[in-house]
Order: C-alpha cells, then structure tokens, then sequence
C-alpha cells in the first residue's frame, strides 16, 4: 500500500519532470525566438517577423507557466500524433517559386494574420496548453466558444499561405501530413478531454471542432 512518504516523494518526482519538460520545451521554442529577431535585422517582411515572434514568445511563455496536467495520454500513438503535428513543418523547404506571383501579398497577409490570432488562441489557452493530449482545464471563450479546436485550423491556414509561396510536391506533402496529424491530435485530445464532464458540456454547445457547420 501507498503510504504518505511514498506519495510524497511520488509528487515530488512528478512535479520535477513537470518543470523539467517545460524548461527544455520553453527553450527549444525561445530559439525561435532568438531566429526571429536576427531576421528581422534583414527587414523580410518586418510585420511577419514580428507576429511570429509574438507568437513563438508567447508559447514559451505558456510552457514555463502552464499548470500540471490532471491527466495525461500515456499512449504511444497520441504521442507520436502531438510530436509529429509539432515537429514536422520544420520539414518545409523554402527552395521553391510561389504559384504565382499576385499571390505572394495575399499570402503574407493570410500568415501574418494567422499568426497573430495563433497568439491570441495561445495566451487565452495560457497555462491549459499542451503538446501532448492531457486536460489542464477547460477553455471555453474567444475563438473556443465558435469551435473547440481553432488553433489547428490556423495552422493549417497558415501552412496553405506558406506552400503558396514555396511551391513544391514535397511541400504539399509536408502540408497534408500536418493537416492529418493535426487530425489526429484533436481526435486523441478529445479522447481524454471527454472524460471531464465540463468538456462533455462544452462539446454539446459547440459542436463543430475546426469550421463552423462543416467539421
């Protein structure tokens, strides 16, 4: 049987690898970071630059703060699901010619405001976010209260506008394997987010999980 000592040095265990995983994953985003702002001495694009760094800064930040899961995936798939939909956009080649060039303004237009509102999902999710499916509370309001999974959506938007401007066969694979494994992630979330009762009654209000009236 458990006992006190034993349940303490357990929470004591837990709550390190806690911080632990937050601190590597904090300072693996904050190289983006530091990325963004070295660009932005060559003036690409300053306002993309710019909304990027408010974003990458703004899931580092979440990550140091965010609050311990009260329950967390321990299945192998939800974790491959969480790693890959996070990981593998970094796939992306810029070595390709947009479609065509009268799209190039509206695609850094659709990313920039992309990654602005990414920001704004991220902050309002603020120490509930996560990579891997586990319930740290429940977020109903902003873009939450429309559908329960805007972020993927933006994200897929966001990567829509990014091949439009680097177009190429292995890019448009990189972009439907994000889109499935941000799927997937939203499918596994669910899996364990359903087991709260809150979220069984956010879920009934808000049914669509991307598109309002579509999916």
């Amino acid at each position: 049987m458990l006992n006190f000592s034993d349940l303490k040095i357990w929470t004591k265990h837990h709550n390190l690898m806690h911080w632990l995983v937050n601190i590597a994953v904090a300072s693996f985003f904050s190289c983006y970071i530091y990325d963004s702002i070295i660009r932005l001495a060559t003036g690409t694009c300053v306002t993309l630059l710019i909304a990027l760094l408010f974003r990458n800064t703004s899931i580092t930040l979440v990550f140091l703060l965010r609050r311990p899961s009260k329950l967390t995936s321990r299945n192998v798939g939800d974790w491959i699901a969480a790693i890959g939909g996070t990981f593998i956009t970094y796939l992306y080649t810029s070595q390709a010619k947009p479609i065509h060039p009268f799209v190039v303004p509206t695609a850094y237009v659709v990313m920039i405001v992309t990654a602005f509102i990414s920001t704004i999902c991220i902050i309002n999710l603020g120490r509930s976010f996560g990579l891997v499916p586990a319930n740290r509370g429940i977020k109903t309001d902003l873009l939450y209260g429309i559908v329960r999974h805007p972020l993927y959506l933006l994200y897929t938007i966001y990567d829509l506008a990014v091949i439009s401007l680097a177009f190429s066969s292995h890019n448009c694979y990189i972009c439907i394997l994000h889109a499935l494994f941000s799927y997937l992630r939203a499918k596994r979330e669910e899996n364990i987010l359903m087991q709260d009762i809150s979220y069984k009654e956010y879920a009934s209000k808000t049914r669509y999980m991307f598109l309002p009236g579509v999916l």
